[in-house]
């Protein structure tokens, strides 16, 4: 990402907090499209620093008419202050917008890991990310090898969601791999949701303890993708005793927002980091593309 484009998404999100607003439990009261309310609300300087942005041909009307979170998400991420050796939950269903920003977090870290994936083939994992080069588990229907880590045995099964244990084995091995790499990694897991439909919750559970137990041992980090809290339950997502805090995403009046639960000294109030549009269509763009190219 050049210097430009990095202003310009911290610029951006700057600009969109201040169309969002929260009510004292920090859920989103209302949210205004910025072309709606620019004349009245918006910070002067911002504002100045976007017009001139648009020397850049839409560049400035892209970003803050149809803001893309998975750009945006990145500011998100330096607000915040994910450290390198934090492990996070990331509490948002298991849907198409959700999955590209887990992605779009995970890449935004720039360092190096592993993920594993229970939805996405490989090949579709790595097109997602643009700053990342991770060890790849797939354990998605079809997959032929455990992921090209090399089994010491010589020998590459597949993995599968329903085999906990050679899941666990692959993931200790790219655990390892990535702990001896030259600069400090994360290994994410997407999505527990599928795994969820394989196992019972005390098997995940264990498992979550063992995998997070060796990253805490080498000094790595780890996002994990879980399904949304139960809004009758405790306000607790799946595995949160594991994780240091809790990022959670919503879609929330046409804005796609973030908050942080459970890290010391920053507020648990949304975010604003998106539109949901803007993937949506981007999405139906590639798709079309590769309908064009069959």
């Amino acid at each position: 990402m050049s210097a430009g484009l990095d202003s310009m998404v911290g610029l951006t999100y700057r600009y969109l907090q201040q169309f969002l607003r929260t009510g004292a439990n920090g859920a989103v009261d209302e949210w205004s499209a910025p072309s709606v309310r620019a004349g009245a609300d918006a910070e002067p300087t911002i504002l100045d620093r976007l017009f001139d942005a648009e020397r850049y041909p839409g560049e400035a009307f892209d970003a803050t008419v149809e803001p893309d979170p998975r750009r945006i998400v990145r500011a998100f991420t330096s607000d915040v202050g994910i450290e390198e050796t934090d492990v996070v939950g990331v509490s948002a269903p298991s849907s198409q917008l959700f999955d590209e920003l887990f992605y779009a977090l995970f890449d935004s870290l720039g360092r190096s890991g592993a993920v594993l994936t229970t939805k996405y083939p490989a090949s579709d994992v790595r097109r997602r990310l643009s700053e990342t080069d991770p060890v790849v588990l797939d354990c998605t229907p079809g997959a032929e090898t455990d992921g090209g880590v090399d089994a010491s045995s010589g020998v590459a099964e597949p993995l599968r969601c329903g085999d906990l244990t050679s899941i666990g084995v692959a993931a200790q091995r790219a655990t390892n791999r990535v702990a001896t790499a030259d600069e400090a990694g994360t290994f994410a897991i997407s999505t527990v949701t599928q795994l969820r439909s394989h196992h019972d919750a005390g098997s995940l559970d264990r498992f979550l303890h063992e995998l997070v137990g060796q990253w805490r041992n080498l000094g790595l980090g780890g996002l994990v993708h879980v399904p949304p809290a139960d809004p009758d339950g405790d306000g607790q997502c799946f595995g949160s005793a594991h994780f240091d805090y809790v990022v959670d995403i919503a879609s929330e009046r046409q804005a796609v927002v973030a908050r942080v639960r459970g890290k010391r000294d920053v507020e648990p109030t949304w975010r604003a980091v998106g539109t949901p549009t803007a993937i949506s269509e981007s999405t139906s763009n590639r798709r079309r593309a590769a309908d064009g190219n069959r």
